[in-house]
């Protein structure tokens, strides 16, 4: 299975991902892949498709002849937000290469996770780019516009503090990923 799992600073991207590699992904072949800030390029826009491209391309070819199970914590999506908002970047590839690698893509799954952006800013550590409550609202809202736009077949999207916080988050995740395995 291929797994990206979305969402902005403090959600619960790699809590999520570290409780899926030890207690729901047991095999012995399964890459995480943690995506940072990229480097300072001329051109984002490139440097974003040929990145995420050979990402997708690396990560579809390992769980379809390898055996693996691929998880990115947080990816193009991430990317589409960021950078507009940040690097000028324009979005536009990030949304090409969802539709060329997840459009018909059955082991493939994006979980995007957001949370009120009170709760989001009182978790804050003072590493995220966000300065300001309104500045999380308004990232929430272009997280859940690009999830909107993702072709992906298999989305999950959950709210943390709606759905009871992040003990019940495990279980809704799990229910997902199992009714996509069978």
């Amino acid at each position: 299975m291929l797994l990206i799992i979305e969402g902005m600073d403090r959600c619960g991207k790699s809590t999520l991902v570290e409780h899926l590699r030890k207690r729901y992904f047991t095999s012995p072949n399964i890459l995480v892949h943690h995506s940072s800030s990229p480097p300072k390029v001329e051109d984002p826009n490139m440097w974003e498709l040929k990145h995420y491209g050979s990402l997708f391309r690396t990560a579809k070819d390992l769980v379809q002849f390898g055996g693996y199970d691929v998880i990115f914590d947080r990816f193009h999506l991430g990317a589409a937000v960021y950078g507009e908002k940040y690097r000028g970047a324009n979005p536009t590839d990030v949304y090409d290469l969802d539709a060329w690698y997840l459009s018909h893509y059955k082991r493939a799954a994006l979980i995007l996770l957001t949370d009120e952006p009170e709760a989001i800013a009182s978790r804050d550590d003072g590493d995220s780019l966000e300065q300001s409550v309104d500045e999380y609202s308004q990232t929430a809202a272009a997280f859940i516009e690009t999830y909107k736009i993702s072709t992906c077949v298999n989305k999950l999207h959950i709210n943390i503090t709606e759905n009871g916080g992040f003990v019940n988050t495990v279980p809704a995740v799990t229910k997902f990923l199992d009714e996509i395995k069978n």
